[in-house]
């Protein structure tokens, strides 16, 4: 009897294919931007000056963490001015810091007025500075938060015989992305 076989032939396919899982991983991020890179609070002699100033806060996530680190106004918008003998226009802390994000509102329908310690707590390129508390908003975004973002703060002015003049100060918006 003669048994054939197929010894040495290879045997394969006209074609094949394999299916592999792919997977990507999104991790939270977040962009705050001023609307504008100076803003005018304008003119006084005696009295306030509301600072009311514009950011965006792009996020990927529905829930963001803001809060505002503001300074006092100096002559010449120079730091530590007082070697001229020029005291700067305070920042009143007594008013907090309103942080209002358009279409987003404070977690727990909490305050959207940040509170602004009394003393300096930190600092903005070279300005001392009052830091404030932390508010979290919540997006009406499905899964995102996108948003402009105003802020109000505000300067006293008490002193009649503040020198006339340039005075200048920083306003900074932070954000952080929450889970």
């Amino acid at each position: 009897m003669l048994v054939a076989g197929l010894a040495g032939a290879a045997l394969a396919d006209l074609d094949g294919s394999a299916v592999v899982a792919v997977h990507a991983k999104v991790t939270a991020n977040i962009a705050v931007t001023p609307q504008a890179p100076v803003v005018d609070v304008g003119s006084v002699q005696i009295g306030d000056l509301w600072g009311r100033i514009g950011f965006l806060v792009h996020a990927n996530t529905q829930a963001v963490k803001m809060w505002v680190t503001a300074t006092d106004l100096w002559k010449g918008d120079i730091p530590h001015s007082n070697p001229l003998g020029v005291p700067p226009i305070p920042l009143y802390t007594g008013a907090g810091a309103k942080i209002e994000p358009s279409g987003a509102s404070p977690l727990g329908g909490g305050s959207n007025v940040a509170d602004l310690p009394s003393m300096h707590n930190s600092s903005i390129a070279g300005f001392p500075a009052y830091q404030s508390t932390q508010i979290t908003f919540e997006s009406m975004d499905n899964g995102t938060f996108s948003h402009p973002v105003l802020v109000t703060v505000l300067w006293k002015l008490e002193n009649n015989e503040q020198p006339m003049g340039d005075y200048g100060g920083r306003v900074m918006l932070s954000a952080m992305v929450m889970p």
